[in-house]
């Protein structure tokens, strides 16, 4: 017997060592990455998938949050800001990753809160060393793909039952050790008690756990959540402010979930594998389901702020990483009004933050302004950095340009549309939806900025202009600075009482094509689609008769009718 014990007590060491060289490797991998990973490029890979699991935070919130503005869907696909998101994401945990998403759809509205944001991201900008303890806890618990946490907080479910299905659980689990004890009055009855317990009670496990499987990992990661809440507070970064006080308030509220297990730690050691054999006998982990349930139940506004504030400290940490790698950036100046008069927003320097090398613009915006240019010549992309930069402002308090003035507005864009094949609409259907959600959204509370990029394309030239001209003008007549750009020169003079015009240019030299992508004042002047397509090696007939088509109708306003020749 002696024997058999000394056995046991060497295996559980050599267990326990292995475990802890296990963690000790974990803990200097994740010291390594905080390294170098700061300031650097994000070596993740989202599929789309992914990305919509992130986005969950987001939407939870949004549906929690009613009649508050959020970046809608049109727009984060016109300014393809998953991309942005993913460029920007060096979390080190899933409520980071999660809050990084919900930022950037989120514009803030309130001077005091993105004042204190950018307090934050300063801090750990200059405090290297609280910067990377925080990261080493937030490292530790790490990012989970493919679980959306905050639906227990947000969609909670209250079952009757439950208090029943615990008592069930906790009876049976004690039948394995009162058959254990019963073998010392008879051995055989005892034995043969425990064998038909431990069958019971592995069915009873593997049948629930099958359909609880991915709810017991979520509940296991809300679990780390909850202990790294407790060791950041360890930590005593009193910059965190009152944000510190309201963590330490809601993790003493659920410190009791501390004490479940759930044998899904497993981590492929010996331990963990021990572990989960004596969670399966005794049902730990169905009993601490429904313990855990409860208390999501009753405590989902403490977990709420436990994962709001942890997701904000790691989110504000990539800010600043980010801010690091793009060296040059500005700190918005934003001021609050609600009508768009007697304001204006100024850039200068502005870049595309996923462009190498985007060649910088400045520009004053006091009303709205018209664009034109050809093909390629950058007003696209243009409207889309300034987007892009406007939202920076409202959320993240880091444009990419020297410098940034502007206001608190709502942000709609109209872009990148296409045809809706499985809702059968076309795509000038499509875009008349879009255009008429923004009006909808236009109102007297705070000033509207949409960017609308070669309006009303889907339909025949004159029915375009005659349209558009009025679109554009009562969006520009309404609280609504409206910035677009077009093709249709007639659109310009139609409205040059209401939009100010700017253009950008190219250049053709020896049939070559160039485009400086800088913003100039006025309307644009030059038309060389059709030498373009000389340039591309159309034929000359083609060209030539474009050329006399086009001379025609700008002296006679008619198209000529081609004869047969």
């Amino acid at each position: 017997m002696i024997q058999v014990i000394g056995y046991l007590l060497v295996v559980v060491t050599i267990i326990a060592v292995v475990s802890i060289i296990s963690i000790l490797k974990n803990n200097a991998e994740i010291k390594k990455r905080i390294e170098e990973q700061w300031g650097k490029k994000s070596d993740k890979k989202y599929n789309r998938q992914e990305i919509n699991d992130i986005s969950g935070y987001f939407r939870n919130i949004n549906l929690y949050e009613k009649n508050s503005f959020f970046v809608d869907d049109i727009t984060w696909n016109d300014l393809e800001m998953n991309e942005i998101f993913k460029d920007m994401d060096t979390t080190s945990s899933t409520p980071g990753a999660e809050s990084l998403y919900a930022m950037l759809r989120k514009p803030i509205y309130d001077d005091e809160a993105l004042k204190y944001r950018n307090e934050i991201i300063e801090y750990f900008m200059k405090n290297p060393e609280k910067r990377k303890t925080l990261q080493y806890v937030l490292g530790k618990l790490g990012i989970k793909r493919g679980i959306s946490i905050t639906n227990y907080f947000y969609n909670v479910n209250h079952y009757e039952h439950r208090h029943s299905l615990l008592n069930i659980y906790r009876l049976f689990r004690i039948l394995p050790i009162a058959s254990i004890a019963f073998m010392i009055v008879n051995l055989y009855v005892g034995a043969f008690s425990l064998i038909i317990c431990c069958f019971i009670n592995i069915t009873i496990h593997y049948f629930f756990k099958g359909r609880l499987d991915y709810k017991l990992r979520d509940f296991a990661y809300i679990i780390n959540i909850v202990k790294c809440s407790n060791s950041i507070l360890k930590i005593h970064v009193e910059e965190l402010g009152q944000c510190i006080d309201k963590l330490k308030n809601a993790s003493d509220s659920v410190r009791k979930i501390k004490k479940f297990y759930f044998s899904l730690f497993n981590n492929g050691t010996d331990m963990a594998m021990l572990m989960e054999y004596m969670s399966i006998l005794f049902l730990t982990d169905l009993i601490n389901y429904e313990k855990m349930s409860s208390v999501l139940e009753q405590k989902s506004d403490e977990f709420k702020t436990i994962y709001s504030i942890i997701g904000n400290i790691d989110s504000c940490i990539a800010i600043a990483s980010y801010r690091v790698r793009i060296k040059s950036y500005a700190v918005p100046k934003l001021h609050i009004c609600s009508s768009k008069k007697n304001q204006s927003i100024v850039v200068k320097d502005l870049v595309h933050p996923l462009i190498k090398g985007a060649v910088p613009n400045s520009l004053k915006i006091t009303e709205s302004i018209l664009i034109t240019g050809s093909n390629a010549s950058g007003k696209s992309t243009f409207l889309k950095t300034l987007a892009l930069n406007i939202i920076f402002a409202q959320t993240i308090c880091t444009c990419t340009a020297s410098y940034f003035e502007g206001y608190y507005v709502k942000v709609y864009t109209s872009m990148a549309l296409r045809d809706d094949v499985l809702g059968k609409e076309s795509y000038y259907i499509v875009e008349t939806r879009s255009l008429k959600r923004i009006m909808d959204s236009i109102d007297k509370s705070i000033p509207t900025v949409c960017f609308v990029d070669e309006i009303l394309r889907g339909t025949n030239t004159v029915e375009r202009i005659a349209a558009s001209s009025q679109v554009l003008k009562y969006f520009t007549l309404n609280n609504c600075i409206c910035i677009a750009a077009t093709h249709d020169i007639e659109l310009t003079y139609i409205l040059e009482d209401y939009f100010r015009n700017y253009h950008f240019r190219e250049s053709i030299e020896d049939n070559e094509i160039s485009f400086d992508y800088k913003i100039y004042p006025g309307k644009s002047t030059t038309q060389n689609a059709i030498k373009l397509l000389s340039i591309f090696g159309y034929g000359d007939n083609i060209v030539s008769g474009a050329e006399e088509k086009a001379a025609s109708f700008l002296k006679n306003g008619l198209w000529k009718k081609e004869q047969i020749e």
